[in-house]
């Protein structure tokens, strides 16, 4: 009893130390501590995800701003939260971290402040870039002469301005703006030539504005002050915990009674703080992870997601690793990414059985999360599951799914074999945050691929656009010379004798002329310039006698297989140029297979639902006939593939190829609307697919006769003005029409023909222009002397072929069109039609 007025003060020191090191002991608040921790990750994460939404939005691919309104938003919350870091330091610690808290919170209003700029910079951007490519790909579509050079001009101009706005960029795009606005050029347009001036003009001047605000956002400093803070809240945090230990052990020591007890603690004390070092460690490697994506080369994607698989299996403490994809080509041959520890011997796994297993996982009790945990795969129920995870010699199996954007990419497998692993509720949380990092890494990687791949097809259009215009106009040139070399042969025909040496040489020139003109009709045909008087038509006859005449003319070993099966599919189109498009491939296909083998022709129709990418154009949904041409030949590599629609390009030897075959048939399905796809591999043959597309009206009868001939009408001398600038062909005209009985009176100049003209309008019978000249073109002089004398027959002369019932034609009071190179007989019975 004497001990206690002694005992009693010394057991109230002691509680009174142990409670003081009780209470200074106590490790930190987890959870204050979670939600911390939660909130700068979130500031980093939705930072990161805001600069990649800017850059999206900006680039066109974001439909909306949805995106960028939650990442502010979640940057808002989480700044709300900041705050509570202050708890775990004091003093100076303290009040540094208040500094760093108020500085991620100035820097996200910072970054909202730009955001809100950024989105009406860019939508008033976007909306004139649409609005500029549509008008000015109409405007050229449409337009001709130095309005479509023009605004050809201003569109490579702005797609170098758009790709690296400089100053010269913009002066130069501002020059061919100027230019364009010139009252020189074609004003038949003028509403949408001024619109598309005006939004070039917000162009020029938006994009650097929003590049601006581009570059202001993408180096804001937001993430990386939210690290520095995390660094510095980590280092107090760790000092509070390191503090505490010390507490405890001093319990310890002064606790002696209370050895047992204070082991225990202590030993539980010392699991927390490994517990919780080891998840600092994991939570680092996460960020680090997901810092490590930002901005990263497209190239380097596939490497830097098998390094995080490498550093998330060193981290985690298993045997591997392994991300597989649900869409074919997204990760390459191997259908994914993996990493297997070294020294790890573990059976190979297809991506397919992966994906089957996860798809059709049934074991209710392994879901965690939304993903499926197995600790112990032996103490699984008897199953398929069991028995493809104890194949694969798993002991444990952790998998997750990948999801970007609502679509499921593919699964995140995680795998132990030398040892059993239990994956506690947070770890899976910090693994399902590596597998959202490594999803959006690969759903990058595909965006950028399929749109280089979009950008290469439209690259080839505008190629073979540019081509086949050139190719129209030296087709046009070149009938100028075929006019005058036929012209003048047929007449030199009429005056030699039968029998004489030189008929005979000038028969072998005209041959070689129409051969020519042959190429020329190609030449016209790729590039969309000869006129064309398309009607319904059934293909499978039409495809069925092209076929016969390719057996015809094929050795006897070269064989061609038939499927037609579109009896009744009709199509607007002209059989001629279908069956010319048949003949070239199959032509093609002869000359790939060496004359030897068997080459197969497919006719059926197909209607599909979406739009699909083919190898040489799109093709949109719809209903089709589909025409395809396959051979077993040589095949070709990506580098020819690239350039057989071409003009002039072909891989046969000098002088056995002209190179317009496959050029012309694009041109013939170009001006049908159809698409073609073309696939092909070296050593095992092509295969051409023509879609046409599919109508319902009744096919029409089609006419295949041969024409009679048609006797010569001779004129009475009536009085034909002819006009053409180029004074040979004038001269041949003359000459034509003197033999054919007219008296004809040449100009080599539009003004001269249109004064003469003036000065006895009754004077003249019927007028042959020429379309093409350089002070005034025929239908504007057809034009001129209509509004002096309306009922004058004008005849249009043309190396391109135009419909006599265009407006433009019939406004300018003209009543016929013939092509060039002119024929005695042609002009014969077109003057005929007119004045007899």
């Amino acid at each position: 009893m004497k001990s206690l007025p002694i005992l009693a003060p010394v057991v109230a020191c002691l509680l009174i130390v142990l409670t003081y090191l009780l209470v200074q002991g106590a490790a930190p608040d987890a959870a204050r501590h979670e939600r911390t921790l939660d909130a700068l990750r979130t500031v980093i994460l939705y930072n990161a995800a805001l600069q990649r939404d800017v850059l999206r939005a900006r680039t066109g691919l974001l439909r909306d701003y949805d995106p960028l309104v939650r990442s502010i938003g979640r940057l808002d919350e989480a700044t709300l939260a900041l705050p509570a870091a202050r708890d775990v330091a004091s003093g100076e610690a303290r009040a540094d971290i208040d500094r760093r808290v108020a500085g991620v919170v100035a820097a996200v209003r910072d970054e909202e402040t730009l955001v809100e700029a950024f989105k009406s910079a860019n939508a008033l951007l976007q909306n004139s870039l649409n609005y500029f490519n549509y008008m000015s790909g109409r405007l050229a579509s449409e337009g001709n002469g130095l309005r479509a050079v023009e605004i050809g001009a201003l569109t490579i101009a702005m797609s170098r301005f758009i790709g690296d706005p400089q100053p010269e960029e913009a002066k130069a795009v501002t020059a061919a703006l100027d230019r364009l606005e010139s009252p020189s050029l074609d004003t038949a347009r003028a509403g949408d030539v001024r619109s598309l001036v005006s939004h070039g003009r917000l162009i020029v001047s938006r994009l650097p504005e929003v590049d601006d605000l581009v570059s202001r956002l993408q180096a804001a400093p937001t993430g990386e002050r939210a690290r520095e803070l995390q660094d510095a809240y980590l280092a107090a945090h760790g000092r509070l915990a390191a503090r505490a230990a010390l507490f405890q052990a001093m319990l310890y020591v002064a606790a002696l009674v209370l050895v047992g007890y204070v082991a225990y603690l202590l030993a539980r004390l010392r699991r927390n703080a490994q517990i919780l070092r080891e998840r600092l460690e994991f939570e680092g490697l996460i960020a680090s992870i997901s810092s490590q994506f930002i901005n990263l080369p497209r190239d380097r994607i596939r490497s830097d997601i098998g390094e995080g698989l490498a550093r998330l299996v060193a981290q985690s403490g298993l045997d591997g690793a392994q991300i597989v994809v649900t869409r074919a080509g997204d990760a390459g041959p191997a259908g994914g990414y993996a990493h297997r520890r070294e020294g790890v011997d573990m059976p190979a796994r297809p991506a397919t059985d992966m994906i089957e297993l996860a798809s059709r996982w049934s074991l209710a009790d392994n879901e965690q999360q939304g993903c499926i945990s197995v600790p112990r795969v032996g103490e699984l129920p008897d199953g398929p599951e069991k028995a493809r995870l104890q194949d694969w010699r798993l002991r444990s199996w952790l998998c997750i799914p990948l999801w970007h954007t609502g679509e499921r990419l593919g699964f995140l497998a995680l795998d132990a074999v030398t040892h059993e692993k239990h994956w506690a509720d947070d770890d899976i949380a910090l693994l399902r945050t590596a597998a959202e990092i490594f999803a959006n890494a690969i759903a990058r990687e595909r965006s950028e691929r399929e749109r280089e791949a979009l950008q290469a097809r439209l690259n080839q259009s505008q190629r073979l656009e540019a081509i086949g215009t050139l190719a129209g106009g030296i087709a046009h040139e070149f009938n100028n010379i075929l006019g005058a070399i036929l012209g003048y042969g047929e007449m030199a025909l009429a005056v030699l004798l039968k029998e004489s040496r030189a008929r005979r040489y000038v028969q072998q020139i005209m041959k070689a002329g129409e051969r020519a003109q042959d190429v020329t009709e190609q030449i016209l045909a790729f590039g969309r310039r000869r006129e064309r008087r398309h009607h319904a038509l059934r293909a499978q006859p039409v495809v069925a006698e092209a076929v016969d005449l390719l057996r015809a003319s094929f050795p006897a070993t070269l064989s061609v297989e038939t499927h037609l099966a579109a009896a009744d599919a009709v199509m607007m189109g002209d059989p001629t140029e279908l069956q010319q498009v048949v003949m070239n491939l199959g032509a093609n296909a002869g000359h790939a297979m060496n004359n030897r083998g068997v080459m197969r022709v497919y006719l059926d129709t197909t209607a599909p639902v979406e739009a699909s990418m083919l190898s040489h154009g799109n093709l949109p949904p719809g209903r089709y006939i589909r025409l395809a041409v396959s051979d077993g030949g040589s095949g070709m590599d990506q580098a020819t593939l690239e350039r057989i629609f071409e003009p002039f390009f072909t891989t046969k030897p000098a002088g056995q190829g002209t190179g317009l075959g496959l050029s012309t048939a694009h041109g013939i399905v170009a001006a049908h609307g159809g698409a073609v796809d073309v696939r092909s591999k070296v050593g095992e043959g092509t295969t051409f697919e023509i879609y046409f597309p599919r109508i319902e009206r009744a096919a029409e009868d089609v006419d295949e006769g041969e024409t009679a001939d048609v006797p010569i009408r001779y004129g009475s001398g009536e009085t034909i003005l002819v006009v053409d600038d180029d004074t040979p062909l004038m001269q041949l005209a003359e000459e034509m029409l003197a033999a054919l009985g007219y008296e004809p009176v040449g100009f080599d100049r539009t003004p001269a023909a249109l004064s003469a003209f003036r000065t006895d309008p009754e004077r003249f019978d019927l007028v042959l222009t020429d379309e093409v000249m350089p002070d005034m073109t025929g239908i504007e002089l057809s034009g001129q002397l209509h509004r002096i004398r309306p009922e004058l027959p004008v005849v249009l002369m043309t190396g391109y072929g135009r419909s006599p019932r265009s407006r433009q034609l019939t406004a300018a009071g003209i009543s016929e069109v013939i092509k060039k190179p002119l024929l005695s007989a042609a002009v014969a019975q077109c003057l005929a039609r007119h004045l007899h």
